[in-house]
């Protein structure tokens, strides 16, 4: 049941496009959001959602390696994103840490960082073998992007309920499967214009985590936005500390 929920939900995340095509086009401070989110790791990169067990509980910090990929409507070039991500445990059901990136774009490429913040809002443990763990987190990142060439900058501050569901696996790995969805407000200044406005953004993913720490990723995320494109994001992660 759970896993058809969880499936049911990802084919949402990629049917969000047909949804916000029903509606009234976007305006001038919508699109200009839409830019600042795809310009800071927030939208450019993929979520990744790391549970932590029990076993867990002595691990120190966790470091991902992070590649999103995605086409402009009208656009021949593709966007290939590139980041590393590292959050600091800072208590049993807190992490801080912060995310460094690059754009590559033959239109123009730009760098991209944020401050990040993660918390285990709450857990549900499997009853029985068969069913799977469940827990809801937070997760606040503000961001900043700058293009390497023309005078595009931009910000953004967005907040994340994730939820996950994990299954235990073979030796002690951990299979999750989890969704997103995300509220957030973009800004972008061009030229000397400053705009900006609220987006919602979804976003869907599983990772496998092995025993001794290593952590693969996927994900499929969206802007809900009209003509907003899916994108493909994928993730390699290492939990720091005693296993």
């Amino acid at each position: 049941m759970r896993r058809r929920l969880i499936s049911s939900i990802i084919a949402l995340v990629i049917a969000t496009p047909t949804l916000s095509a029903q509606t009234a086009g976007p305006s001038s401070a919508q699109k200009a959001a839409f830019a600042a989110f795809i310009l800071t790791p927030a939208g450019a990169l993929p979520a990744v959602m790391r549970v932590r067990r029990a076993a867990d509980s002595a691990s120190r910090a966790d470091m991902s390696f992070r590649y999103g990929r995605y086409n402009i409507t009208n656009s021949p070039d593709a966007r290939n994103n590139v980041g590393l991500n590292g959050m600091l445990n800072i208590s049993r059901r807190l992490q801080a840490g912060a995310t460094v990136g690059y754009r590559q774009c033959a239109c123009e490429s730009s760098r991209m960082g944020s401050l990040d913040f993660g918390a285990s809002l709450w857990r549900k443990e499997a009853t029985d073998d068969i069913g799977g763990d469940t827990d809801i987190g937070f997760l606040a990142s503000a961001g900043i992007g700058k293009a390497d060439t023309s005078d595009v900058t931009a910000w953004s501050a967005t907040f994340a309920i994730p939820v996950a569901i994990s299954l235990a696996q073979a030796e002690n790995s951990l299979l999750t499967l989890f969704f997103s969805p995300t509220l957030g407000y973009g800004i972008r200044r061009l030229n000397g214009v400053t705009e900006g406005a609220p987006l919602f953004m979804v976003a869907a993913g599983l990772g496998y985590t092995f025993q001794f720490g290593l952590g693969v990723h996927a994900t499929v995320h969206r802007i809900v936005i009209q003509d907003s494109p899916t994108q493909l994001g994928f993730a390699a992660s290492w939990r720091f500390g005693p296993k």
